[in-house]
């Protein structure tokens, strides 16, 4: 028979989905899904240079075109700082804002010093490992990795085919023999075998062009296109569908941007292995590493358990003593003023508290403490 614990949290889901339903009359489109986690005041932004090119490396572009776009600035010593969306997003943006990797690549350039920026959302270190491998292979003088430490992310686990689907259709792996590199290796061939298995399906529908049931599926839904606006909204439709119910399901037991986010030992530990391996491998390439506490709000109750904030604080001093590089610890340099919010994560709210993103003026007092590490590393 099931606890009471779980009997309350099932039903609880129940009727957030629900109040979800019953709620989705009165939401409007979120608009790009990859935005809508970020609030309507926090946008994506993507340095670039002065002649337009991009700087910052989003991974569902194609990597060989990135690198071939920022070719001019590889003869210098490079940067490469290895982020997740706190390094893409500015919030209350203004024409002229721009983010930490801007701001650095703008200061240092004039020095004849190039700093690069990847970034993923939620990116773990296992993402990060693959991101290092590739762009350590393809800038030649690549001096200094910058990998901001977020504990949230660590969390998370695998490598998304959303994002590394561009490396495998490029037929990229990994180098090293570690089981852990293997199984990255293993994930990023699939995503090749679906691009195949893709193609086999499109060129299986290929053969019904111009037969009766391709005639029949392309008139009822020119049909439905002309007389109902939803159906060629339906898939933005489908997304918002459940987004509420997402929001019904946080509404119905209390969930929010400051609720405690326990570790997950097992995916800790794995993305703690991915990181050791990325260092060892810039070890190997004399390639110096510089570890950041990144900056989290703490004008009100941040979503870590505190004890396990210090372990992780702690271990990874520990992994920078033994590994010999460079941890700072910079989680306190932006004011509570600077910080934004994110979208809603329960019903009948327009907003929560952000503890990831902030206005420009945060993203250049980053870029303002980091640039003498990043000098004295090199």
């Amino acid at each position: 028979m099931k606890s009471k614990n779980e009997i309350f949290v099932f039903l609880s889901i129940l009727i957030g989905i629900s109040l979800g339903i019953i709620f989705m009359g009165n939401q409007k489109a979120t608009g790009n899904f990859e935005d809508a986690a970020l609030g309507k005041a926090t946008v994506s932004h993507y340095a670039t240079d002065v002649l337009g090119k991009k700087i910052h490396f989003l991974p569902k572009r194609n990597p060989a075109n990135f690198i071939a776009d920022i070719q001019p600035h590889l003869e210098n010593p490079s940067i490469l700082f290895l982020g997740n969306s706190q390094s893409h997003s500015i919030n209350q943006k203004k024409d002229t804002d721009n983010t930490m990797s801007g701001f650095l690549f703008n200061e240092l350039i004039k020095d004849s010093i190039t700093f690069i920026t990847a970034s993923i959302p939620n990116a773990n270190m296992q993402e990060h490992h693959v991101l290092f491998d590739y762009f350590s292979k393809n800038i030649p003088n690549l001096k200094v990795l910058l990998i901001p430490m977020f504990m949230d992310d660590l969390r998370e686990t695998g490598i998304r085919e959303n994002y590394f689907k561009n490396f495998s259709d490029s037929s990229f792996h990994i180098s090293g023999e570690n089981k852990l590199q293997i199984e990255i290796n293993k994930k990023l061939a699939s995503f090749g075998k679906s691009s195949s298995d893709s193609t086999k399906t499109n060129s299986d529908f290929k053969a019904l062009e111009k037969t009766t049931q391709e005639i029949v599926e392309y008139s009822i839904n020119n049909f439905l296109n002309k007389k109902f606006s939803f159906w060629s909204n339906r898939k933005q439709i489908r997304g918002d569908y459940f987004t509420v119910l997402y929001r019904g399901r946080n509404s119905m037991l209390n969930i929010s941007s400051q609720t405690t986010r326990k570790m997950i030992k097992s995916r800790y530990k794995k993305n703690f292995k991915a990181l050791k391996l990325t260092i060892e491998k810039a070890n190997s390439k004399g390639i110096k590493t510089i570890l950041l506490i990144p900056p989290i709000r703490q004008d009100i109750k941040f979503p870590y358990d505190l004890n396990e904030y210090k372990v992780f604080k702690t271990e990874l001093s520990e992994l920078a003593a033994t590994q010999n590089c460079t941890l700072i610890d910079i989680d306190n340099i932006i004011e509570g003023k600077f910080w934004g919010h994110s979208a809603p994560t329960q019903l009948f709210k327009d907003k929560d508290y952000d503890f990831m993103h902030f206005q420009s003026e945060a993203h250049k007092i980053m870029a303002d403490t980091l640039k003498p590490h990043i000098l004295e590393a090199l």
